[in-house]
């Protein structure tokens, strides 16, 4: 849990005492901590925050040495790989942040590609005279920045940082993909303010800001054994390794349970663990989110039993999806009221660390149709293996064999794919024709395009794993791993984005990882000791339509009564008679791509908060 925020005038002039003092209020809200500043010429330091375990050492930052200085908020997790790699002397107990430093001052921000963990940190590089801002390669915690003629500012938290710079316009990119993704790649809704991109630096200088990758997905990496125990093994390995740093708390730790496979085998592996290590379950407080007549119920009561836990039910009755007045505040989102309501547990408890199932079903392969696999073997001419696999995923799919073959040879045939319809690909975009955009709008942004907000980098990956690397590098971009506004004082973690996890997955036959009929299929059989009986019996997962519709429709019917004058149609964001129809048929509940109507209707709720907002302060 750590904040961090900055300010460089480019001229070197000293940093006015309103600002600083400005940028140590906007810190954060661990009211219990003093934030230490540092200031020197043209260059204004803070930071504030607290270590996730108080028998470790903790270092004051800003932490200094040589003319640079560094401000750094997260955990590393490879701590001693980094130190056998470090000739220098540094002892076993050097912190996080002296570590990120050291990786600096030795390879400046390519040494970032050796930092493991969730991070983000803020460097002033005296030399250079520049700032260098850097996030992990999941871009789990949160660094925003924005340059402007005179001055750069940053922050971890993005609500200050707009009030800083009075940033009041909208930014129409942000609109664009936000209306199709639910986010937007490295922007946020106000113009001229920034997210750094997940595994790149940015060194902002006088002459502007650079942005560069210093990790990228491993896209020649090929991991293959004997047999297939091997696999087995070597999953479970790293899975135990991804739970067990992110335990590294001598406090409470909170985690999702939902009762699918992913939050469970956090949980379960996090029982393991600490009974191993000899502590007691009751510091691990799971929180299920339930509601009325829900499915997962009997698989969080079998994880409970299994694991020997108590879990706390909240309720979407309790804790809405989405209402008219809580539609986010730096940031639309949804499940305002949810986070709140996990924030006070948090702070109820005791609790630094919240641990979640996220990407599980990216990363562990939960694809019905993987046929991909099929060009793969075409490519390489192993025409007997491609007809058998054919096979198989026709039976498994209820399609015709020709239909497999004909996707596998066109995918085959092609040295790259980038259209997003690519039969080799994936998205996690919706591409429905009903999405209510004005054509205006449409044109002026160049949407006939969607994929344009994205890298194509996944191009260079092997036939059968593309679908993987794009799915997951789609996700990375939009940073949806970082926490929610009201969560963002907590370790909010996630062990399926594990690092060394993630890229083993992307490294070993697709085969092995999901199969005809068999979706997870490595996941299944690694884990399967882990789970209790009705877990490993478990096929599919429970969804949350009902709750979603019985939150939007009465604000569909309210948004009827005067269509016309809605933000998002008086921005020419949206054409008024579409939104109208797809409104109607929301209430009741008839077809209409309700999924992205959800991100229309919470950017119409979220800029009338804003609107009333300015109101207030004219």
């Amino acid at each position: 849990m750590s904040f961090q925020a900055g300010i460089l005038y480019f001229d070197g002039r000293p940093v006015p005492g309103q600002e600083s003092a400005a940028i140590v209020r906007g810190l954060g809200p661990v009211s219990t901590l003093s934030p230490v500043q540092r200031r020197c010429a043209g260059i204004f330091q803070a930071h504030v925050g607290l270590s996730l375990d108080s028998r470790e050492e903790n270092v004051a930052q800003p932490f200094v040495a040589e003319g640079v200085s560094i401000t750094f908020d997260g955990r590393l997790d490879n701590r001693e790989d980094l130190l056998l790699g470090m000739q220098d002397g540094l002892r076993s107990g050097t912190c996080d942040v002296s570590l990120a430093l050291a990786a600096y001052q030795r390879k400046g921000a390519d040494g970032f590609r050796n930092l493991i963990g969730d991070w983000s940190l803020a460097i002033w590089d005296q030399a250079r005279q520049a700032v260098v801002l850097a996030s992990d390669y999941a871009g789990v915690r949160p660094l925003y920045y924005c340059v402007q003629n005179e001055r750069a500012l940053w922050s971890t938290r993005l609500k200050p940082l707009v009030e800083w710079t009075q940033a009041s316009d909208i930014d129409d990119e942000y609109v664009a993909a936000f209306l199709s993704f639910g986010a937007c790649p490295h922007r946020t809704p106000y113009s001229g303010i920034y997210s750094v991109p997940p595994g790149h630096s940015v060194v902002i200088s006088r002459d502007g800001a650079v942005i560069r990758p210093f990790w990228e997905l491993p896209f020649d990496d090929t991991v293959r054994y004997r047999k297939e125990s091997d696999y087995e093994e070597h999953l479970v390995g790293l899975f135990r390794e991804a739970v067990r740093c992110r335990l590294r708390s001598d406090k409470p730790v909170l985690a999702d349970l939902s009762g699918g496979l992913d939050s469970s085998s956090v949980i379960c592996m996090a029982t393991q663990l600490m009974r191993s290590e000899g502590r007691a379950p009751a510091g691990l407080r799971t929180l299920h989110v339930e509601h009325e007549g829900s499915l997962d119920r009997r698989f969080c009561a079998a994880v409970e039993n299994w694991c020997g836990i108590d879990t706390l039910h909240l309720s979407t009755t309790a804790n809405r999806f989405l209402t008219e007045a809580d539609a986010g505040d730096t940031l639309p989102t949804f499940w305002r009221q949810l986070h709140s309501r996990t924030a006070a547990l948090a702070q109820q408890f005791g609790a630094h660390t919240y641990m979640t199932g996220q990407i599980g079903d990216v990363v562990m392969g939960n694809l019905l149709d993987d046929s991909p696999q099929v060009a793969s073997l075409l490519r390489q001419g192993h025409l007997v293996p491609a007809l058998r696999q054919s096979l198989a995923w026709s039976r498994a799919l209820q399609i015709p064999i020709w239909g497999i073959l004909g996707r596998a040879l066109r995918s085959s045939m092609l040295p790259t794919l980038s259209n997003h319809r690519d039969p080799a690909g994936v998205s996690y975009v919706c591409e429905d024709s009903q999405d209510s955009m004005a054509c205006k709008f449409r044109e002026r942004l160049n949407l006939h395009k969607p994929h344009r907000f994205f890298s194509k980098a996944w191009t260079q990956a092997p036939l059968d794993r593309r679908r993987h690397f794009r799915g997951l590098m789609e996700i990375l971009e939009l940073r949806i791993l970082q926490p929610p506004e009201r969560l963002e004082h907590l370790y909010y973690t996630h062990p399926f984005a594990h690092r060394p996890l993630v890229q083993y997955m992307l490294s070993i036959p697709a085969d092995i990882v999901c199969g005809p009929g068999e979706p997870r299929r490595l996941m299944r059989r690694a884990f399967r000791s882990l789970w209790p009986p009705e877990l490993r019996r478990r096929r599919s997962k429970d969804l949350f339509d009902g709750v979603f519709l019985e939150a939007l429709r009465p604000i569909a019917r309210s948004f009827l009564k005067a269509p016309r004058k809605l933000q998002v149609v008086e921005r020419g964001y949206v054409d008024p008679d579409d939104l109208t129809r797809r409104l109607d048929r929301l209430s009741n509940s008839l077809e209409c791509n309700e999924s992205q109507l959800r991100q229309v209707i919470l950017l119409e709720l979220w800029l009338r908060g804003k609107a009333q907002t300015l109101k207030k302060v004219a």
